[in-house]
Formats: structure tokens, C-alpha cells, sequence
């Protein structure tokens, strides 16, 4: 794999077809998950009909001839719709935000599943709630190392 719509083809089937995050949509939400590449800001998923939802929101790429390595900055995002207020005492917790932040980490794991070279996630991972839609993104570091063969001399 050497360019970023080999990298996204990847992505996408890794995301799509991740029996992990399928059954656990099917358990929690009783319906597989949407995935996305980028969103129409002018039609939005429709959360009756297009969640839960794995985004992948942005890919930015360092190139050039003394790089070492192919590296990218992939850019996902999960949205989760639940009304569920749990209460417990005087804690109130909405239960979609966990469920936000457990699908970010399922879709994290097929992309590390996928193999596709050396990826992390940083620190940058974050959620945010707008009841009763729940969101949660990763910023995933990806390299793979250059080859450094060249083609034989003719």
C-alpha cells in the first residue's frame, strides 16, 4: 500500500466488515453501524436511520523524496443516538456517552486489526455530547516504511 486511496480502501473495509463492532452495535443499538468517508454537511446521517456511525472525517499526508516512511493522520469519528438516562443516587449518567467512547475504541482496535504498518492513537482522543447524539474522535498516526529498492538500471 503506497497511496491514500489504497490507505482508505483499507480503512473502510477494515471498519465495515469488523464482526467486533457489528455485533456490538447489533447488541446495544439492535442494527449494524453506518461507515462513512467524509459527510455532506448539506444531508447529514440521519440519526433515526444512519446511527450508530463510524466517520472517517480527515487524512492529511507527509510526502517527499528524504522521508524515510509513508506517514498519515487519519482522522476518524463514532456518533451513538440514546435517550437513556441512568440515575444512582445523585448521579445522572447519559449512557450514550459511554456508548460514544466504546465504539471510538472498537473502531480503533479494527484499524489496528487491519495491519496496516505501525498506528497509534494519540492522546487526542475526545468526546462531546449534544443529547441525545453522543460523538467521540481519534487523531490515528499511520506509518509504513519506504521502500528503498530501486528499479534495476536498463
Amino acid at each position: 500500500m503506497t497511496t491514500s486511496i489504497e490507505l482508505i480502501e483499507r480503512i473502510k473495509t477494515a471498519l465495515a466488515d469488523d464482526n467486533l463492532i457489528s455485533a456490538w452495535c447489533t447488541q446495544n443499538f439492535g442494527r449494524a453501524h453506518t461507515v462513512c468517508i467524509d459527510i455532506d454537511e448539506n444531508n447529514p446521517p440521519v440519526p433515526g436511520d444512519d446511527y450508530p456511525i463510524i466517520v472517517v472525517t480527515g487524512l492529511s499526508q507527509v510526502r517527499g523524496d528524504s522521508v524515510r516512511d509513508l506517514s498519515w493522520e487519519l482522522e476518524i469519528g463514532v456518533g451513538v443516538v440514546n435517550k437513556e438516562i441512568s440515575v444512582d443516587g445523585n448521579v445522572r449518567t447519559m449512557t450514550g456517552f459511554g456508548q460514544a467512547e466504546a465504539l471510538r475504541e472498537l473502531a480503533e482496535n479494527a484499524i489496528y486489526r487491519a495491519g496496516l504498518g505501525d498506528v497509534s492513537t494519540r492522546a487526542e482522543s475526545g468526546s462531546a455530547g449534544y443529547y441525545p447524539l453522543f460523538i467521540s474522535g481519534s487523531v490515528i498516526p499511520i506509518k509504513i516504511l519506504k521502500s528503498n529498492r530501486r528499479a534495476m538500471p536498463v
